[in-house]
């Protein structure tokens, strides 16, 4: 079975030297890769977004979920954990600079927060956004439903 979210989320990004950012998740669509194999249960998540602010554009985002085993009782996948990994595209500007297109790893987990490191795939990276360099880590609070992402480790080399 498919899960897909249709309410909008709102996200606030911290980027590059406090560069300040809103990121709105547009679409979020899971689905089991397998139901026969081992006891855990494993999703993939394609999800979209669009930024605004100094970085404008669009995302999207690619993932696979494992969940670790439930407590108990527990049958809401909000209230579970799991371990997520995948790649994330960004298509936009920065300061309204020349479009580029960034591509980021992913290593995360959620445990009631969404919390990952990303490392930016420099041979990836093209237009305005060539020379981006580094690696950062974003956390989300489902209850403030925000995620920033702190890049202090990124830079732009032009």
């Amino acid at each position: 079975m498919s899960t897909t979210h249709d309410a909008p989320m709102r996200f606030h990004i911290t980027l590059l030297d406090s560069v300040i950012t809103t990121c709105q998740t547009t679409g979020w669509e899971e689905a089991p890769i397998s139901d026969s194999v081992g006891s855990l249960k494993i999703t993939r998540v394609r999800t979209t977004r669009t930024f605004a602010g100094r970085l404008t554009g669009k995302g999207l985002a690619e993932y696979v979920m494992v969940y670790r085993e439930a407590p108990p009782g527990v049958t809401d996948p909000h209230q579970m954990t799991a371990k997520y990994v995948g790649i994330m595209v960004f298509k936009g500007t920065l300061d309204g600079g020349e479009e580029g297109e960034a591509h980021f790893t992913v290593d995360g987990l959620y445990d009631g927060t969404a919390t990952a490191k990303l490392v930016v795939d420099e041979k990836t990276c093209g237009g305005g956004l060539k020379g981006l360099k580094g690696e950062a880590s974003y956390g989300w609070d489902a209850e403030k439903k925000e995620l920033v992402i702190g890049l202090d480790g990124i830079k732009l080399e032009k």
